[in-house]
Formats: C-alpha cells, structure tokens, sequence
C-alpha cells in the first residue's frame, strides 16, 4: 500500500485550500473564526457552525507549509488569513485602478480637447477657444481656454495659465494670463 500523501493548507486567495488523502476543501477565509492547537498534535480550523463542521488536521501529516512546530503552523494558517497574497500584473488592485482611472482621465481630456464647445471670434485679432465637457456652464470652473492671436497674419497659440487644465471660467477668458 502506498505511502498518503502530506496534507497541504494553501493560500488560495479569499478561501484556504485544504489537500489531503481525504479529498480537497476549499473554506472561504471569512468563515474560520479561530486557529488553534490541540494537544500538540492536531490543527483545529474553527468555521464557526459547530465542532461538527470544525476542521482538524493532523499536524505531523502538513507537508505545506513546512514549520518547525505547531505554533508556527498556527501563525502560518494565520497570516494566510490576513490575504497577503502576492497577486499577478494585471490583477486589479486599489492602485492598479487608481492608475487606470488616472489613464481615462487623460484619454477623456485629450479627447475633450479635439473641438471646442464654444468660441469666441468677436475681435478680429483674437480668438478664444472653449473645451470643457458638453452642457459645462460659462462661469464654472471647468474649462481650458485657448488664445489664438493674429498678428498681422502670424498666428500665436496660448493656452490660460499656460496649461490644458480644466480649471479656468469660460467668462473671465479676457482677464486671463495665456502663455
């Protein structure tokens, strides 16, 4: 009869994976309420709905993680609770996201910029150029404003404060400083 095999505990992101001669379980991580020893010698996995349900493994049978003693076998079930799972490029992360959302943001403005919502040609040397996102108010904060001057047939392209920033009121476009 051959040898069973070690009793393996895996971190397997929101759950714990349990792999033994019995089969494998799967206990979502939210559900064990408690880790501890039993007379040296077995690992009880509380889950919380009874000691019928409860998971007992036999210590000397883990073969994963390796640990020299029971109470690091505790503490090694424990921080697999806590999700310090390394997770690979491409899975989605708060930072992960925040870059993504920073990356829309500048498609939205770049794309915002292609055409003006309004402009401004009452000056036949000057004209203001509007870009904000469709239905923005004149007097909100929301806009970038470009200058365009003639000067006697060269043209010069400013934008308000020097930048394409979406922080300027379309209604005090002539009080502003273009570089």
């Amino acid at each position: 009869m051959a040898a069973a095999a070690g009793t393996q505990i895996i971190n397997n992101g929101a759950s714990l994976k349990i792999i033994s001669a019995d089969g494998t379980r799967n206990i979502l991580k939210q559900e064990i309420t408690e880790v501890s020893i039993i007379k040296d010698t077995l690992i009880k996995i509380d889950i919380g709905r009874g000691a019928l349900d409860n998971v007992f493994i036999n210590i000397q049978d883990v073969t994963s993680p390796q640990t020299p003693s029971p109470d690091a076998l505790a503490d090694a079930i424990n921080a697999m609770l806590l999700n310090t799972v390394v997770l690979p490029p491409g899975i989605s992360t708060e930072l992960n996201q925040q870059k993504e959302i920073a990356d829309l943001d500048s498609i939205k403005n770049s794309m915002l910029l292609q055409a003006p919502q309004i402009s401004d040609e009452t000056n036949p040397k000057i004209i203001y150029k509007g870009f904000a996102v469709p239905g923005s108010l004149t007097s909100a904060a929301v806009w970038a404003i470009q200058k365009i001057t003639n000067n006697k047939g060269i043209y010069t392209y400013q934008w308000a404060a020097g930048n394409q920033n979406f922080d300027k009121v379309w209604d005090n476009r002539a009080a502003l400083i273009y570089s």
